[in-house]
């Protein structure tokens, strides 16, 4: 397979690779003894039990919330014609991540946000032992990590979908992330016509 060619699971591998980068660059911020973080991903039935005795968001936590997917459509074309030539569908896609930060105290969840952001700007490509192995990635693949510039009716969009109330969050989007298919037959070039046809 080409370079950009992972399997289903890519998405799931993305998420995955994000939450361990985090854990890692956060646990070598805050040594042992210091308060800290846990690095989750998280659903939106998580995101609406928050501070209920059955929550899975146990405080303090930094939380990744990926609200859509979406087909990055400025490479899409470029990978049909590729999917054309080679007789393996593409779909380029992007996931667009909501990070929150839960804590009992405001300027704690205001100093995780800002060292998520830190840690995200430092490190903004994944690539190679830092994409999770379960995503099939092949040598030289690589997923870039951008702040997402959300108007404020898209994030109202975002929060009507949950029952929690409106939180103080960062938008991500993880780009590009190739989904790829089996190998199609190619059809050849017509040899001949038949007469009167």
């Amino acid at each position: 397979m080409l370079p950009g060619m992972a399997g289903y699971q890519a998405l799931a591998s993305v998420a995955r690779s994000l939450v361990e980068l985090l854990d890692r660059r956060i646990g070598e911020v805050l040594p042992g003894g210091q308060r800290r973080p846990a690095v989750q991903l998280v659903t939106s039935d998580d995101l609406d039990k928050v501070g209920t005795p059955n929550a899975n968001i146990q405080i303090p936590a930094v939380a990744l919330y990926c609200y859509r997917v979406s087909v990055d459509g400025e490479t899409r074309p470029g990978w049909s014609a590729v999917s054309t030539a080679d007789g393996v569908p593409h779909l380029p896609l992007r996931m667009h991540i909501l990070v929150f930060a839960f804590d009992n105290n405001v300027e704690f969840e205001l100093a995780w946000l800002g060292l998520t952001a830190r840690l995200l700007e430092s490190e903004p490509i994944l690539t190679g032992p830092m994409l999770h192995t379960d995503g099939e990635w092949t040598p030289g693949e690589a997923v870039q990590i951008v702040t997402d510039n959300l108007s404020l009716d898209t994030m109202s969009e975002a929060f009507q979908a949950l029952i929690t109330k409106y939180r103080l969050c960062l938008p991500y989007v993880a780009r590009v992330i190739m989904i790829s298919g089996a190998r199609q037959p190619i059809a050849g070039p017509v040899s001949s016509v038949g007469a009167g046809l």
